[in-house]
């Protein structure tokens, strides 16, 4: 079984999605049995329909996982959009036919000129995007570090230079910090 989740099966995977969102088979709803076929080919074994065992069961599970993993990406990175189509579904009544309107997922414009860049420039592509994700949720979760840092920072260079007194810095902490805590309690 294939452990890690590589940025090979992920292209792997959007490039399977890209294809049959382009066909207009796959749905927010579907796409788990679309790609239900491709288990060797992202877990490196096949997975059971209904898994007894332990082992079995973690190994469907990310298998699932993986694919909800991919078509989150997928629509996150903008390769693919959920568009409203007409259909028409035919009935054994005479003038019963059904018309609705039904939701498909659909290849964007960037999806397809993604899907036609050669591998490598898709593997590149895709670590750079994920990379920069990752950077960016790091320094989303360190943001209140980072201020506390800029803070003292300006707070020792102005107070150094003897334009404000120290009791004003602390004036203007505490009221940073408390503006912030009551933004935090409206959300």
């Amino acid at each position: 079984m294939k452990e890690r989740f590589t940025l090979r099966i992920k292209q792997y995977l959007l490039n399977r999605i890209i294809d049959e969102a382009a066909e207009q088979r796959l749905t927010k709803h579907t796409f788990f049995e679309r790609l239900k076929g491709d288990c060797v080919q992202v877990m490196g074994i096949e997975v059971l329909e209904n898994p007894v065992t332990h082992p079995e069961q973690r190994i469907a599970q990310a298998f699932n996982e993986r694919r909800r993993i991919a078509f989150d990406l997928a629509r996150t990175l903008l390769l693919i959009r959920s568009v409203n189509v007409p259909t028409v579904i035919p009935s054994n009544d005479p003038g019963g036919d059904s018309h609705v309107w039904v939701s498909v997922c659909k290849a964007t414009k960037v999806g397809r000129v993604y899907r036609r860049l050669p591998a490598f420039l898709q593997l590149w592509l895709l670590g750079l995007v994920l990379t920069g994700r990752k950077f960016a949720s790091t320094l989303q979760r360190f943001k209140w570090v980072m201020g506390g840092v800029s803070f003292a920072v300006l707070s020792a260079k102005v107070w150094h230079s003897g334009l404000i007194d120290k009791t004003w810095i602390g004036i203007s902490a505490a009221a940073g910090i408390f503006s912030v805590w009551l933004l935090s309690l409206w959300k």
